[in-house]
Parts: structure tokens; sequence; C-alpha cells
């Protein structure tokens, strides 16, 4: 089994150093804060869990002709990120993509249509698409209390910081190899 997801990925070098500058300024506030590693940095498109070896070439057979080459057809996409934000009670900190998200819509249903289709592999309950990069996690049992105030003042202050451009491309078919320390993620190609 692998544990694979569907992602786009962060290439961007300016907005990769601004993200990391700000994830820092976190880190001083909640020193057990988890931040997204640079290189790891992505919006998810599907989570696929864990799956058969078997099935991820036909996978990424679908992703390279199906979506990359019939709706990419070899152009990039210029999206930025701004703000910041929470979800789940501050467990989860992003940072919005903003640009044409039918687009992205778009990409997203027909992922989920030619998985069902030729696959087999559930939709996801959620329908509407969501572009977002988490930049950190926060485990309730992990919270500095005494700082978190100060924690929500920082998001709040934020909602409209800009942190650059976000070009995409592709989708890739990503492998995620859980570790004591985080996240390994590396690329699916067959």
């Amino acid at each position: 089994m692998i544990r694979s997801f569907i992602a786009i990925e962060l290439k961007d070098l300016e907005t990769i150093e601004k993200l990391t500058l700000f994830s820092q300024r976190i880190k001083q506030n909640q020193p057990k804060i988890k931040l997204v590693e640079p290189e790891n940095l992505h919006m998810t498109m599907k989570f696929l869990g864990n799956i058969p070896e078997a099935l991820a070439p036909k996978i990424y057979r679908i992703l390279q002709e199906d979506i990359n080459e019939k709706l990419f057809q070899g152009k990039t996409f210029s999206y930025f990120l701004k703000g910041v934000g929470q979800f789940n009670k501050f467990s989860v900190l992003w940072t919005k993509l903003i640009g044409d998200i039918q687009f992205l819509q778009n990409i997203k249903d027909s992922i989920e249509d030619y998985l069902f289709d030729k696959l087999h592999i559930e939709r996801d309950k959620r329908t509407k698409f969501k572009p977002h990069l988490t930049i950190a996690r926060l485990k309730m049992g992990k919270i500095n209390y005494k700082t978190f105030d100060t924690l929500k003042n920082l998001i709040s202050e934020n909602k409209n910081l800009e942190f650059g451009a976000f070009s995409i491309d592709q989708v890739k078919l990503k492998k995620s190899q859980l570790t004591p320390t985080g996240p390994i993620y590396s690329d699916l190609v067959y």
C-alpha cells in the first residue's frame, strides 16, 4: 500500500521565502507548532489515502493524459497567495489562493470524475473546492495558552498579507511517508 495524494506544488521561490519568514513568526509564538517544510508546500487536490501499489501507475496515467495534457495544455496559470486563516480551532493554519478559482474547481471535478469512472475511486464528499495551502498544524494538547491570544491576533492582523505568486502548470501524484519528525513527500512517476 502507498499513502498518496494529488497536489499542485508551490515552486515560486520568493513566495516560499515569504511564507517561511511568516511561519517562523508563528513558531516563536507557539514553539510546538508543526510548520510545513518549505519543500512540502502544496495545494492538495485530492487525498487518496492508502492505495494498492498496482493502482498508482493507473492514477498517474490519468493525471498525465486526462488532466495535465487536456486541461493544462502546456500552459502556466498565474495565481497568488494572500492572507492567513485557520480551520478547526487553530489546528490548521493556511494561506488562501487568489485567481481563477473556477479553473481549479474544473480540475478538481475532472480528477474526481476520471478516477471514479475509470478506477472506481470514490469521489470526495465535499464537492466545493476551497483552494488553500496549509502552512502549519497545531495539536490541541501542544498549544501554549499563555501566548495563544497573540497567535490569534497575528492571524487576524495578517488576513490580507500578500505572500506572492503561485504558478500552476500541472498536478502531481505524491507519496506521503509518515515519520516521527514529519511526512516525507515524493513524486510518484511511472
